[in-house]
């Protein structure tokens, strides 16, 4: 059997499309382009996965992304026909592949939805109360997680695991292509410029074959009778005494070793579980009600929520040293949520004034506060204070750039705050962009300048040699005199699949759209169904 017999390139795009909203690098059009043309771009990938052995790989977008303490992780988007070999090759691998019952991360969610895995929260909620139980019949708990787990992945450990794994219950000769592919593609991500170490973070893909590689270690603790639990790379071991706890915490650390992983020392500790027990019930029990208030779409239940979400936040905000960021970012989307609505709006200052304060303190949460912030498109003081920010001495994280000119681009601005964007994003070639903010730069600058900054603008074409880059200029472009802009297209749709797809794309839109951001729908939110940006579906990298 050949492997493009065994791949399902449709339902892998399906997967992907649902899955972009995680992305570290956002795409122009949400691959829109890609899926308009489709049939001929999945023909295009049966050729070349038919040559595993010479299957090429495109150059992933890297873009590093701040984590809790300012420290950064590497963000990398693998190009799209290589995420979507490589997601369908993760699909042929799942109906073969049962997690640990004491692991609750990433569960699959099931042949019969695009969504990968059960939601995140709900995953994370029963993580907590698997905890709670154990605490409760144990008297000791070692908390530890994985020091940058996905970037320590060794790549011949992690294919010998799928042969482990999977080598008699997939064709042999499809399981060699298969690997023979993979080891191609994380080849050329390149995580943490280590030869054959890591894999790519936030796509559901390898949160998969993360479970994989660590599915040796909790066989080996459930082989020992050692009672934990995990939750991506956050591990948890009960124990009914200290000396017991000491021991099985150096027996982890030693078989880590030797799957080149290792415990971060910093967030590794041995508590009683009564000294536990205490910080698991914050916030719990409001997130659940707050949840299934939402969830039941019931007016008056959703109202209660809106009012008892207010409480939760403003108690939240007011004693810096019991803030939670995971809390406070759980409020902000909820927030959204109600926000459309109509629920909630008596609390919208507060939580705008509080989310804008926290954009220096909490760069890594600035892609929640953007879609929250979203949501009010002529508000001129959200927009003059990101123009603040963006002047500011802390916007020092090009990612977080990327996100706060993707919001600008989404706001309705006032002619202060135009005139302040108009000349931030010309700014372009003064000083050494990121890729990514480059992008977005051109098409802010194309959406609210004159007819001569979208010259400018085309002019920077040529002088480009990104095609992501480029893509960004033909969106930009699209409010040209129509005859201007067709010849420019005209003359740049020739140079490649990508980019004449693109260019036919934006030319079949009733309107000029530069970006693609929509509220989510008031009640019952069907990813599936309903082409919106909401996070109803909070994956694990939420609670990392």
């Amino acid at each position: 059997m050949q492997l493009t017999e065994s791949l399902d390139f449709q339902r892998a795009f399906r997967r992907v499309d649902s899955d972009k909203r995680d992305d570290a690098w956002l795409d122009v059009v949400g691959y829109r382009d890609y899926k308009r043309e489709l049939s001929e771009n999945i023909r295009a990938l049966q050729a070349k996965v038919q040559r595993s052995n010479q299957y090429s790989t495109d150059p992933p977008f890297v873009i590093d992304l701040p984590k809790r303490g300012f420290m950064l992780r590497p963000g990398i988007v693998p190009a799209i026909d290589d995420r979507i070999v490589y997601q369908s090759i993760v699909d042929m691998l799942t109906p073969h592949f049962t997690s640990e019952s004491s692991v609750y991360s990433n569960r699959l969610a099931g042949s019969d939805t695009d969504q990968m895995f059960v939601q995140g929260v709900e995953l994370w909620l029963a993580f907590q109360n698997k905890v709670e139980e154990y605490c409760q019949s144990y008297r000791y708990v070692v908390e530890t997680d994985v020091t940058a787990y996905f970037d320590h992945i060794n790549h011949d450990l992690l294919l010998s695991r799928i042969t482990d794994l999977f080598g008699t219950s997939v064709d042999k000769d499809v399981l060699k292509d298969a690997k023979i592919i993979l080891r191609r593609l994380w080849g050329r991500w390149n995580i943490g410029y280590l030869k054959n170490f890591g894999i790519p973070q936030l796509n559901d893909a390898s949160s998969f074959m993360g479970n994989l590689f660590l599915d040796e270690l909790d066989k080996w603790l459930m082989a020992r009778n050692i009672v934990s639990l995990r939750y991506v790379d956050d591990i948890r071991i009960f124990v009914d005494s200290e000396a017991l706890a000491r021991k099985y915490l150096a027996d982890l650390i030693v078989k880590m070793r030797e799957m080149g992983l290792y415990v971060a020392s910093g967030k590794t500790s041995i508590r009683p579980t009564q000294a536990v027990l205490g910080g698991l019930t914050q916030g719990r029990r409001q997130v659940r009600e707050i949840e299934a208030d939402i969830d039941s779409a019931d007016p008056n239940r959703m109202e209660r929520a809106a009012r008892n979400l207010g409480d939760f936040f403003r108690q939240l905000v007011s004693d810096p040293q019991e803030f939670d960021d995971r809390l406070f970012r759980f409020c902000v989307n909820r927030f959204k949520r109600l926000h459309v609505t109509g629920l909630g709006l008596s609390t919208s200052r507060e939580v705008i004034a509080e989310v804008l304060q926290r954009l220096s303190s909490m760069p890594e949460s600035t892609n929640y506060f953007v879609d929250y912030l979203s949501l009010f498109v002529d508000d001129e003081s959200v927009q003059l204070t990101v123009m603040d920010f963006l002047e500011g001495p802390y916007n020092i994280y090009p990612w977080q750039e990327m996100q706060l000119l993707e919001l600008l681009i989404r706001l309705d601005l006032s002619p202060k705050a135009r005139l302040r964007a108009i000349q931030y994003s010309s700014g372009i070639g003064s000083r050494n962009w990121h890729p990514a903010c480059k992008s977005r730069a051109y098409i802010l600058r194309g959406k609210i300048g004159t007819y001569a900054d979208r010259r400018d603008v085309r002019s920077g074409y040529d002088r480009e040699d990104r095609e992501d880059v480029r893509r960004s200029i033909v969106v930009a472009v699209q409010e040209m005199r129509p005859d201007e802009r067709n010849h420019f297209y005209k003359t740049i749709a020739e140079g490649s699949r990508g980019v004449k797809q693109l260019v036919d794309y934006v030319q079949s839109l009733a309107r000029p759209t530069y970006h693609y951001f929509n509220p989510p729908s008031p009640y019952e939110i069907d990813p599936q169904t309903h082409d919106s940006d909401d996070l109803y579906d909070l994956g694990s990298e939420y609670f990392m």
